[in-house]
């Protein structure tokens, strides 16, 4: 009997169906898989991001395209729910027409976009705009000490070391850059590990520096530039083709107001002087330095001016000495003179950022991998480098506030600390809710028509409850990912930092976050374990079917 009853098909007024007509549930399906690949791909480019020395242009740009996103989710959401409501009220007896149910549900989904969009952008420029000057100094900081820990100049205690004896694979690994994400912004919001980011500020910022501008290399390219835009000039000069512009410019224009006012000491003008004393014009002209041609015309300003231009060139040529960035130079000097005169090199050290002593070689050997080129060049620059920029960041933390003289720098910190966690969060949250929903929206079609053909109590439940499987599978990967151990959740380090913020606050503005530190390290937790599984796939989404978007943000080695 039992095997009997199972060969029978389930009756087909107790089966579950989707409440939408077939070809809008398959389309709601193929619009959720494509939002679903996108945002999984954009994860994996912010923990890129959060794994490199990255600019504030470049967290703006990463900060819209979350937003974007989580703007589309909720548009997508409210997109099911419209066209439910439709289903219903066509039930109803209420028809609308093709026309006004696309254009109301297009007007719904557009205005559950923009209020997402501007609910987003509010959550962190309130969190922003309302930070306390101890933490965006202390933002700032850590920011250094996370560069630090990426480029491998810094280690953290308490992590193990690579073979290497540094730490560049554990900060380079998915679970790495996801703790990253959140670690400046559980230091910043703590006094207590205020000495651990002050110790090193100095050499953390040096360091900074020499990333952002990649390093030996990369300021020696900055060099080379420098110096080819210094041997322009230079062919300029040694060819006589110098840029004489706006000498010859100021020269027409006095030798003009000069010849006016000879004709006026004349009571004539330009325009009306007789035919008959064109030629005692000319003449007069002439002898003023101007070599206008025999059928110059006393108004003609054009022919005057191109006479001057040609005086002025003759001039130039016919000299020995020629003026150059406002000094007096030899013409015909060799390039290595040229290039160690006093106005270019203050020109390079200005534009190099050099102290006022430095001698800038115009060749460096490569034979010894650039060593005297650091030594001589690349050491100096970042001493007057980090002279600049030190006071800032020693400055008093209510410089930093609105309103200080560091408030756009304060702001960009803070801005770069926050931004990282809240969309790694709102774009872990988006892309497990429309996980459940797609889920959804293909159990409730593909489980009903197994029941048309055969019967099973397993299949019969994940028909009646739909949601049960997707939200029990996303409640077992998040309880799993919570209590299971990586290297990072394993070491003192992790053990250190739980410890310190047990009971702590978190405190970006004046008013301290609901949840504790101790708390928002738990949730570090679970996405560290997480990420070290879903980036692979996520990163392969985003190269191989994204075909390599990058969200806003390109690394050095792209």
């Amino acid at each position: 009997m039992t095997g009997h009853a199972q060969e029978q098909p389930w009756p087909q007024d107790k089966i579950k169906r989707s409440a939408l007509p077939c070809w809008q549930n398959w389309l709601v399906t193929g619009i959720t898989l494509t939002y679903l690949i996108c945002e999984l791909a954009f994860n994996s480019r912010l923990l890129d991001l959060v794994g490199s020395v990255s600019t504030a242009d470049e967290v703006h740009n990463m900060e819209r395209y979350g937003r974007t996103l989580t703007a589309i989710a909720a548009a997508l959401l409210v997109l099911q729910f419209s066209l439910i409501g439709l289903v219903r009220l066509k039930k109803k007896g209420i028809r609308l027409t093709a026309k006004v149910s696309t254009a109301l549900v297009l007007l719904i989904c557009l205005i559950a976009g923009t209020l997402t969009w501007h609910a987003v952008e509010w959550v962190i420029e309130r969190q922003v705009t309302k930070s306390t000057g101890e933490f965006r100094q202390m933002s700032l900081l850590a920011q250094l000490y996370q560069h630090a820990l990426i480029e491998g100049q810094q280690t953290l205690e308490g992590i193990p070391l690579d073979s290497g004896g540094g730490q560049a694979r554990t900060w380079t690994s998915p679970s790495g850059k996801a703790f990253l994400a959140t670690l400046p912004v559980l230091l910043s919001s703590s006094d207590r590990y205020r000495k651990l980011l002050e110790s090193d500020a100095e050499q953390n910022l040096r360091d900074n520096i020499s990333a952002q501008e990649g390093g030996v290399r990369g300021y020696y390219e900055a060099w080379i530039k420098a110096r080819e835009e210094v041997h322009k000039e230079f062919v300029a000069y040694y060819n006589d083709e110098m840029d004489i512009s706006e000498t010859v410019r100021l020269e027409q224009t006095r030798a003009w107001q000069r010849y006016e006012r000879s004709l006026e000491a004349k009571r004539l003008k330009t325009w009306n002087v007789p035919r008959r004393y064109y030629a005692t014009v000319r003449n007069q002209v002439r002898g003023q330095g101007v070599p206008v041609t025999r059928d110059w015309t006393p108004s003609d300003r054009a022919g005057f001016d191109a006479a001057v231009a040609k005086a002025a060139r003759e001039k130039y040529l016919a000299q020995r000495t020629v003026v150059y960035e406002g000094v007096t130079i030899p013409k015909r000097l060799d390039w290595g003179v040229f290039f160690r005169l006093n106005v270019v090199q203050k020109a390079l050290r200005e534009k190099l950022q050099l102290p006022g002593n430095t001698l800038v070689r115009e060749q460096y050997p490569l034979n010894d991998k650039l060593k005297q080129f650091a030594l001589e060049l690349h050491a100096p620059h970042l001493d007057e480098a980090v002279k600049q920029k030190l006071p800032e960041l020693r400055a008093a933390a209510p410089s930093y506030s609105a309103g200080g003289v560091n408030e756009k720098l304060g702001e960009d910190a803070a801005r770069a600390v926050i931004v990282p966690p809240v969309a790694l969060m709102f774009s872990l949250v988006g892309a497990l809710t429309h996980l459940a929903k797609l889920l959804y929206l293909v159990l409730v079609p593909v489980t009903a028509a197994m029941l048309t053909r055969r019967y099973s109590r397993p299949v019969r439940f994940m028909n009646r409850h739909p949601l049960a499987f997707p939200v029990a599978l996303i409640a077992i990967l998040v309880i799993t990912f919570g209590v299971t151990n990586n290297s990072i959740t394993e070491s003192p380090a992790y053990q250190h930092l739980k410890d310190g913020l047990k009971e702590t606050e978190v405190a970006i503005t004046d008013k301290p976050l609901p949840l504790s530190g101790g708390t928002l390290l738990r949730v570090v937790h679970a996405v560290s374990i997480g990420q070290s599984y879903s980036y692979p796939v996520n990163h392969f989404l985003r190269e191989h079917v994204l075909q390599g978007f990058d969200f806003g943000y390109v690394t050095r080695d792209e």
